[in-house]
């Protein structure tokens, strides 16, 4: 079998332009297109800072880097290139076409030449004098000086200052100060007319004002963004705490090398080829023409003055078994519970914290936290189970990504109320979703009360995901999740897990044995069938046993939301592999692995993606569905997903397809809430 891959990637980059087509689409409320098109431009500034900057590095290592990757690394920059170039473009144009629909509905965008009238030139001008000028501190800059060290999250002008009579090039730049001025300010109407301008235009309306001491009469002003190489180097020397490596390599991505330049369009040559020598950047670094803006991740929060006319998904669903009942331990103690998230409140969550940090019968809490909200209410209810006497133990990941400033103070705020901090194992991120509660039992014996989850303990993010937790007091399984923590506490006793499977012991060779089990069944002459939910796949080894599965006959369905590396549909390969991927409202994240087809199947609940880091360089928990009743649940979400036929794509050889099957209109994340909600509405109206 001649086996082939997808550049993980390049097929990351589909994924974003389905963010895109999301934003294009007309059936989207203009409120949530314009959001998709900050979501688009944030996830591309991530994947610039994490994932090209790495392509960077293996470049320069030459022909070892393809031996370890399996790719040219300057090859798949260059695809990076043209593909960002194309979706750029077609990002300008879906941006044009939402301007004509915001002015039908009444909205518009001024730059600074367009206040004609007196009352928004007065309004803005004492904006600027009194919000926006005390925040600007201009640099001068040219050929002579160095060039001043940009954020790679903040926003830049680079202006040209004349003199009338002077050939002399003068220039200066201007960070826009976004950090403590909103992007958007909303200015008086005109009848039903809404007016609104940008923060930079404000700042460009000043320049006279900000440059009046220097006697220049000409200005000249254009956006200008990097990206920069956002990897820690986290080093070996353990005489420095973790604590400090952290902080120390925090400072260091400051000044890390740039991997993007984004500059208006309209900027003069001269001015390119004079920001491209100050900043060194060379034929790997991708250099982007734009429009007059840049940061358009901003839109994301664009102020709430755009229609409504979202398709309302059910949300804030209580549990059926948590209607009748003010004690959620008890309830668990004797059944397991299955929550999804948006669909049903992550109050639950926090109720259950604030729960065991009054039940006297509580010792400890013990959780792991990767993510958490700006004002953690997991923080706050686990701060007072301290308060209330409860050994708390929180296992706080410091690198992850981008939150690791969070993530540090977090960690202080903790220590200074006496909880235990522990930051994780030396060489792995720990990014699983643990929560365990140990009580007082029977006879002096001790119980616990689990929450193993597929996504963060992070009240924001449960508005926005699809996740979902299991509440578990299942002796096995909890007796394993304490087995996990005592090896986060001492990293040399590794435990035997029959029940979790346990990255980076087990997960390789678990997963391999459960598609080699489906194998086995067709051998058998009975059905073979793996249904697979996850956010990436592209681990080779573990495509190339699905591969394997396929061509024995295996069915299989894969509901894939971001990098793919497997190449579905193509004869004598993958023809019994079948893909799709949803891109809606909320963001999909839950991941679950359903293997059997019959009374065995086989189901289970991850923290961890089928990638490389998630398998071996990561402490991952995926954990089994022993009941029944919940069993069915997830098979029933599954298959609510597998028949979308209005969010989802469906790829094949390469190549995307709208998954239109002819059938009346099937929106997964509209039919999983009413799912739901008949599932716990309308059985406990039978039950009273």
């Amino acid at each position: 079998m001649n086996v082939e891959f997808l550049n993980k990637e390049i097929s990351w980059l589909s994924f974003n332009d389905r963010v895109l087509e999301e934003a294009q689409d007309p059936s989207v409320p203009l409120a949530l297109r314009l959001k998709f098109l900050g979501i688009y431009s944030n996830n591309l500034d991530e994947f610039f800072r994490v994932r090209v900057a790495t392509l960077k590095r293996l470049a320069k290592l030459g022909k070892k880097s393809i031996e370890s990757i399996g790719d040219d690394p300057k090859m798949i920059l260059d695809q990076i290139q043209d593909i960002v170039i194309r979706q750029h473009a077609k990002f300008d144009f879906i941006f044009d076409e939402l301007r004509k629909k915001m002015e039908e509905a009444n909205i518009f965008f001024l730059r600074e030449t367009d206040l004609v009238r007196e009352d928004h030139k007065a309004i803005v001008k004492e904006y600027f004098i009194r919000e926006v000028r005390p925040q600007i501190f201009p640099v001068m800059v040219n050929s002579r000086y160095r060039f001043p060290e940009l954020s790679d999250t903040d926003l830049y002008l680079l202006v040209k200052l004349s003199k009338q009579g002077s050939s002399r090039e003068n220039y200066s730049i201007i960070e826009i100060p976004s950090k403590s001025c909103p992007r958007f300010l909303l200015l008086p109407k005109e009848g039903e007319k809404q007016y609104v301008i940008l923060l930079e235009d404000i700042v460009r309306s000043g320049l006279d004002y900000i440059f009046h001491s220097l006697n220049f009469d000409t200005f000249q002003a254009y956006d200008i963004k990097i990206t920069r190489d956002a990897e820690l180097d986290i080093d070996d020397d353990f005489e420095v705490s973790y604590l400090n490596k952290i902080h120390k390599s925090l400072e260091q991505r400051k000044n890390a090398n740039p991997v993007r330049l984004t500059y208006d369009t309209a900027m003069p040559a001269e001015m390119v080829r004079f920001i491209e020598r100050k900043l060194k950047l060379n034929a790997l670094d991708t250099i982007l023409p734009g429009r007059r803006y840049h940061n358009s991740k901003d839109y994301m929060d664009f102020p709430n003055i755009l229609p409504d006319e979202q398709c309302h998904v059910p949300t804030g669903i209580i549990h059926r078994e948590l209607r009748r009942t003010s004690g959620i331990i008890e309830v668990v103690r004797k059944k397991e519970l299955l929550l999804h998230f948006p669909y049903l409140g992550f109050e639950t969550i926090i109720d259950l914290l604030r729960e065991a940090s009054l039940d006297p019968k509580v010792t400890s809490i013990r959780v792991t936290l990767y993510r958490l909200a700006r004002y953690s209410s997991v923080i706050n209810a686990l701060i007072n189970a301290k308060k209330n006497r409860k050994e708390v133990v929180v296992l706080l990941e410091l690198q992850a990504r981008f939150d690791e400033k969070a993530n540090i103070r977090w960690a202080n705020k903790l220590k200074s109320e006496g909880v235990k901090v522990l930051f994780g194992v030396p060489g792995l991120k720990v990014h699983s979703k643990l929560c365990i509660i140990t009580r007082k039992g029977h006879k002096g014996s001790e119980e616990h009360i689990c929450a193993i989850g597929t996504g963060n303990l992070n009240e924001d993010t449960a508005r926005l995901y699809t996740d979902t937790y299991l509440l578990t007091s299942h002796p096995e399984i909890c007796s394993e999740v304490d087995q996990l923590f005592g090896f986060f506490e001492r990293n040399y006793r590794v435990s035997r897990f029959n029940h979790l499977i346990v990255s980076p012991f087990q997960s390789r060779q678990a997963f391999a044995a459960l598609i080699e089990e489906q194998i086995g069944r067709v051998k058998k002459g009975k059905q073979g069938l793996i249904r697979l939910k996850l956010n990436n796949l592209a681990d080779r080894d573990l495509i190339q046993s699905l591969y394997r599965a396929s061509e024995k006959g295996v069915s299989i369905q894969l509901i894939v939301r971001g990098m793919l590396s497997l190449i579905p549909g193509r004869k004598k390969m993958s023809e019994n592999i079948e893909v799709i991927s949803i891109v809606d409202s909320y963001l999909e994240h839950a991941r679950f692995f359903i293997f059997g087809p019959d009374e065995k199947v086989k189901v289970w609940i991850s923290s961890a993606d089928w990638l490389p880091r998630n398998i071996d360089r990561r402490v991952e928990v995926t954990c089994p569905i022993y009941d029944v009743n919940l069993k069915q649940e997830l098979i029933d979400l599954f298959s609510i997903e597998w028949k979308d036929n209005v969010k989802a794509r469906r790829i094949v050889d390469g190549k995307e397809f709208r998954n239109q099957n002819g059938l009346p209109p099937w929106r997964s994340q509209l039919e999983k809430g009413l799912y739901l909600r008949r599932l716990h509405e309308e059985r406990e109206a039978d039950r009273s």
